[in-house]
C-alpha cells in the first residue's frame, strides 16, 4: 500500500492516532481516511494513494 495524499493539495496525510480520534468528516457519516496539515480530517474522496 502506498502513502495516502490530500487529493487538493498533495500532502501526505497522517493516519493512525489523529484518523481514529474523529471518525467522520463533512458533517455526514464519512469515515476520515487521514489528517492533511492544510485541510484537517480528509474523507476517502479527498484521499489519493500514492
Amino acid at each position: 500500500m502506498g502513502t495516502l495524499r490530500c487529493r487538493r493539495c498533495g500532502e501526505p496525510l497522517t493516519t493512525g492516532l489523529i484518523a481514529t480520534q474523529r471518525r467522520h468528516c463533512c458533517l455526514n457519516d464519512t469515515p476520515i481516511a487521514g489528517a492533511c496539515p492544510n485541510h484537517g480530517p480528509v474523507g476517502p474522496h479527498d484521499a489519493v494513494e500514492e
